[in-house]
């Protein structure tokens, strides 16, 4: 864990407010994405940096002034900034002669690079050539990744994670399928090329339903009506070359999926435990076999049958019954031997 060597104290309440929400959690916010435009930009590069901010809209901030930075030789700007607006994720936009179109993707992990990608723009078609330009504010599109190596190298998987990271948007605890309007289309065709495809998804009610024409039967909407799924070519769609790539060690790599304890409590449901319909705890305890539980005398405890240790004073009273009972029964006997006498005389 870093140090944080200057903490501040808060002088308003606005402030107060803007350090808690920066502060250390058990359950993190969404993470959030700085957009940085490079030193020099090509006209590719800038209309892809505002697409990506309408995509992300609401978890993005952009820089406005272009900033000559290289991350690859020095972070310090980026992860001031990152800290500054309290940002997890940044994308750098440049272009130069040795890169054209150059996009560089990275994720911070305590205030230090965790990893980092470099992509190059083979081909762009940007948002403002689709017919219908509308997006739905804070919508959570459906994400598909295509190709083996997203599943068996080590550096493909980790491309995988950050590309999820980037396009999955906010957190939410349910989601309505018919909701889901756009799918992300990852495909690594090879080692060097990655494509993104994004379409949009249409559907139409179906009126009659035929065996013959579907293999699978119709999905249907919770009001029982049966729609079809059809899949629209929508933008924007890039073509991806990989260049550089920064991987965090494995010791790093860890401590980023390190879950703290109080959240793995949390998710487990406790055993044996319900509450009723008027709100109380009910719960189950199990006591063992039934045969232990005859074992029970009269002034023993659970514990004691269970065990079957004794207690000392128990086993002096038992014994002193049992001797006054013996010298009680020998004088009742001798009684009525006497009594039989008396009366045969």
């Amino acid at each position: 864990m870093a140090v944080i060597s200057d903490i501040r104290k808060p002088k308003t309440h606005k402030g107060k407010r803007v350090l808690e929400r920066r502060a250390p959690k058990l359950v993190e916010n969404d993470k959030c994405t700085l957009v940085i435009k490079g030193g020099h930009t090509s006209g590719t590069v800038t209309a892809f940096l505002n697409d990506l901010c309408a995509l992300k809209k609401p978890l993005v901030y952009r820089l406005k002034w272009k900033n000559t930075v290289l991350p690859f030789e020095d972070l310090s700007f980026i992860e001031k900034m990152c800290s500054k607006f309290d940002c997890s994720m940044f994308v750098v936009g440049m272009h130069s002669k040795k890169r054209p179109h150059n996009i560089i993707i990275g994720r911070l992990h305590d205030g230090e690079l965790l990893d980092m990608f470099e992509l190059g723009i083979k081909m762009y078609k940007p948002l403002s050539d689709c017919k219908d330009k509308t997006l739905i504010y804070g919508s959570k599109p459906m994400l598909l990744f295509s190709g083996e190596l997203f599943n068996v190298d080590m550096k493909y998987m980790t491309l995988k994670s950050l590309l999820a990271d980037l396009f999955k948007g906010p957190t939410i605890e349910k989601i309505r399928t018919l909701g889901v309007e756009h799918q992300f289309h990852f495909v690594l065709s090879s080692d060097k090329n990655l494509c993104l495809r994004i379409r949009k998804i249409n559907l139409s009610t179906i009126n009659r339903i035929s065996s013959s024409e579907f293999t699978f039967p119709p999905l249907k909407t919770p009001d029982g009506r049966a729609v079809q799924i059809s899949l629209e070519d929508a933008t924007p769609s890039v073509d991806f070359e990989l260049r550089r790539v920064c991987l965090p060690s494995e010791d790093k790599w860890k401590r980023a999926h390190r879950v703290p304890p109080e959240v793995i409590k949390g998710d487990k449901t406790p055993k044996n435990k319900h509450t009723d319909v008027f709100g109380s705890r009910i719960g189950r305890v199990h006591v063992g076999k039934s045969s232990e539980l005859e074992n029970l005398r009269p002034g023993s405890s659970i514990r004691t049958a269970l065990t079957g240790h004794r207690k000392r004073g128990f086993e002096r009273i038992k014994s002193g019954a049992s001797n006054s009972g013996k010298t009680l029964v020998s004088k009742d006997v001798n009684a009525n031997k006497r009594r039989k006498l008396f009366t045969d005389a």
